[in-house]
């Protein structure tokens, strides 16, 4: 079901996320996203927790749940203040699944629609 985070093209994004790792709930903001994973901010003191596995919140514009998410860090470019992490996709229910999906898919073609628009202009 996963593919490479790294092979997958990440469309931009500008959404609130919940971090878990550790037990400890941190806000994030999600700066891309694609299928498979994600890039987003977070406060540096992410960058003390145990492991490379956490739990992630996410509640996509349109949906009626928030998705939950199982990921594990694959970058973490820390800062002073936040930190820059790259997530993978290991695990979410299907449902969830095909929202996101669906969710990437739509903007990824309003997204083409807007540059098709302004090359028209």
């Amino acid at each position: 079901m996963m593919l490479s985070v790294q092979c997958e093209t990440w469309l931009p994004a500008a959404l609130d996320a919940e971090l878990i790792a550790d037990d400890e709930v941190l806000p994030a903001f999600v700066t891309r996203i694609g299928e498979h994973g994600m890039a987003l901010d977070s406060l540096a003191i992410l960058g003390n927790r145990r492991g490379n596995c956490l739990q992630v919140r996410l509640e996509l514009p349109g949906e009626p749940d928030p998705l939950w998410i199982a990921a594990e860090v694959v970058r973490d470019a820390q800062g002073l203040l936040f930190n820059e992490l790259a997530i993978r996709f290991v695990e979410m229910a299907s449902i969830h699944w095909r929202w996101l999906r669906r969710w990437i898919r739509v903007r990824e073609l309003a997204l083409r629609a807007r540059r098709v628009g302004l090359h028209a202009a």
